[in-house]
């Protein structure tokens, strides 16, 4: 099971969410390092419930959510999703040899109820957030038709604020430091992030690249930057950036901030895939699409 688990849910969040809702004590899940593999985290839980009063039916419905999953196919996002998925299924169909059909169903009607109210009240966070996350899409649209172009970079300055926000990002408003001029700055896994954000015809040239790099590279080392575009990027303006030091930039378009919008793939997911394909391969501006489709 404990296999399974970090498998299926790879990412700390999303196991993190699962034994929130399985039912496992809040003081319980605190206690852990966080900051240790996934396993390490999972296996003095599992211990814990199996030999405290009441742990039983707790590791019951841990079963019943990993055993939710028939496919994997939320592991291709991530790197060496194929890969991923494959071992989640290959996991999950060992686990099914071993559990019977009617052992996940031997939790009794008070047990039952306590995960229902578990389940319904985060359903009610997460619609919470998808509302908020469908307004933020409905601005992202109506600025579509605004044709004042000063107007709109101003709009979508605000917009990127409010959803790295929304994704509990950290996110600092555009400030001004001596000879430039910052649209905004936000924390990922430690991580600062300078924001640069256009909304114009043309796309970006190379200077403007090297502009945002400059103000990384001028900042503390844990410092990156993240250029938002959404015309796009020309080809040899990425290029060019590539031909110079290491990249300290990854980019976004317009069709990335619609996936987001759309509830396609989590911001700091998308965010967190990037860097790392511009890290390993020097891929600074690979599409939310080809992400979700596990084509990189």
């Amino acid at each position: 099971m404990k296999d399974a688990a970090v498998k299926v849910f790879w990412t700390k969040a999303e196991l993190r969410s699962m034994l929130t809702i399985a039912g496992v004590d809040q003081n319980l899940i605190n206690a852990q390092d966080w900051a240790r593999y996934k396993y390490h985290i999972l296996s003095p839980i599992v211990d814990d419930l199996n030999c405290g009063e009441g742990g039983l039916g707790i590791l019951r419905r841990i079963l019943h959510e990993i055993l939710r999953y028939k496919k994997c196919d939320h592991l291709l996002r991530f790197n060496d999703g194929r890969k991923l998925k494959r071992e989640a299924e290959n996991a999950l169909e060992h686990l099914r040899a071993l559990v019977k059909e009617h052992d996940t169903a031997k939790i009794t009607a008070e047990e039952e109820r306590e995960a229902r109210r578990k389940r319904i009240d985060e359903a009610k966070k997460e619609r919470a957030f998808q509302e908020k996350l469908a307004g933020l899409g409905e601005q992202f649209m109506a600025l579509l038709g605004e044709s004042n172009e000063n107007a709109r970079g101003y709009s979508l300055e605000k917009l990127l604020n409010q959803l790295f926000a929304l994704f509990e990002l950290a996110p600092h408003a555009p400030f001004k430091r001596r000879g430039e001029q910052i649209d905004g700055a936000f924390v990922l896994d430690r991580e600062h992030f300078l924001l640069e954000a256009k909304w114009q015809k043309d796309q970006p040239n190379l200077g403007s690249l090297r502009d945002l790099d400059g103000a990384v590279s001028s900042s503390l080392d844990n410092t990156l930057g993240l250029f938002v575009s959404i015309h796009g990027f020309a080809p040899q303006a990425i290029d060019g950036y590539l031909q110079g030091n290491r990249p300290r930039i990854i980019c976004m378009d317009g069709s990335d901030l619609m996936l987001v919008v759309e509830g396609r793939i989590d911001l700091p997911e998308l965010l967190s895939r990037k860097k790392e394909l511009a890290a390993q391969r020097r891929m600074i501006f690979v599409t939310a699409n080809d992400i979700v489709l596990g084509r990189c």
